[in-house]
């Protein structure tokens, strides 16, 4: 609180998992001296938490994978509810508390029974509340939002490319698309019941079989593509400073370009050094991906139409230098 008074900041904006975990419930205390656009405590906890998100999910009527709830981490009872394999393990939530520290938790496949309950007994985040999905094979899409006390100021609609692990992770290719109606309703089933302040990002997956979006998960802060829709036309921190000042406005539907793509280099270079090395078992890539030759060759694409690079930017090298550095340190 010293340091905002003494800079007289503006507003603060909390942009990773640890930062909302620890400053929202400071939420009161801090808007005393600055602006604070984000959720409450309690509704940040209702929608990261995976396990009460699908539960209400369900509840709501928004489609999810089929999935198996495990309370305690004890599977008796459970595991003979679980017909197909292979399934996707995941923890409750993506951060645990252990002591004084913050431990991240990771989503695990798991390709048969013995398998899954090695899983449950190595592991003890999975202990606390987790889930069992049946593994969805489709495309990655997504919703990002702006809400004011539940109201929805803005929403912006992408799809996942290419990710990092290719089998699914975190976005290294993604482009913009029109923002498709049943997801718009499923995320305001959601967000709009807990008065949802601030940004969201809103995972899905459409399902090749039914074509129909199958709710991932929601992250209550600011995202990894983030660059993709400023690239589009939405630049949404800049909303959020306005809102957060009183100057909130809303983003029309067609207040982005489709078509437009955000690549991470890098991070595609990873992508595809994993796809290289590894054989498709050892990635649990889904049925139908692309073979190491198909990878090898639209990797190669650098200047597709309407693609930007979200780290290496000719007005600014800065970023990319360090990136570079640092990625070459790490290898």
């Amino acid at each position: 609180m010293e340091v905002i008074q003494r800079h007289r900041v503006d507003a603060v904006f909390p942009v990773s998992d640890i930062a909302m975990h620890v400053l929202g419930p400071e939420k009161a205390q801090i808007e005393r001296y600055t602006h604070f656009p984000a959720p409450t405590a309690q509704a940040f906890q209702e929608i990261s938490d995976k396990y009460r998100l699908m539960q209400r999910a369900v509840t709501e009527g928004v489609s999810i994978p089929g999935t198996v709830f495990v309370p305690d981490g004890r599977l008796e009872g459970l595991i003979t509810k679980i017909v197909d394999f292979p399934v996707v393990v995941k923890p409750g939530c993506s951060l645990v508390k252990d002591g004084s520290r913050w431990m991240k938790t990771s989503v695990c496949y798991a390709e048969s029974p013995e398998e899954l309950l090695r899983l449950y007994r190595g592991r003890p985040y999975l202990q606390r509340p987790s889930l069992i999905q049946q593994r969805v094979i489709g495309e990655g899409q997504g919703l990002f939002v702006l809400m004011q006390e539940g109201r929805p100021l803005g929403m912006f609609a992408h799809r996942r490319l290419r990710e990092r692990p290719p089998s699914g992770g975190v976005s290294v290719l993604r482009e913009s698309i029109a923002l498709p109606k049943v997801m718009v309703e499923a995320t305001l089933k959601l967000l709009q019941p807990v008065k949802w302040h601030g940004v969201a990002r809103v995972e899905f997956k459409v399902d090749a079989a039914t074509q129909r979006p199958l709710l991932m998960e929601i992250n209550g802060r600011f995202w990894g593509s983030l660059q993709l829709a400023v690239d589009a036309g939405v630049n949404f921190p800049m909303h959020l400073l306005n809102m957060a000042m009183g100057q909130g406005e809303m983003i029309p539907e067609d207040g982005y370009r489709v078509g437009v793509k955000s690549r991470w280099l890098l991070g595609d270079l990873d992508q595809l050094l994993m796809r290289v090395r590894k054989s498709d078992r050892a990635l649990n890539l889904p049925p139908g991906a692309p073979s190491k030759l198909q990878a090898l060759m639209s990797f190669y694409l650098f200047f597709e139409r309407d693609v930007f690079y979200e780290i290496e930017r000719f007005d600014d090298l800065a970023p990319s230098r360090f990136e570079v550095m640092r990625y070459l340190k790490l290898a």
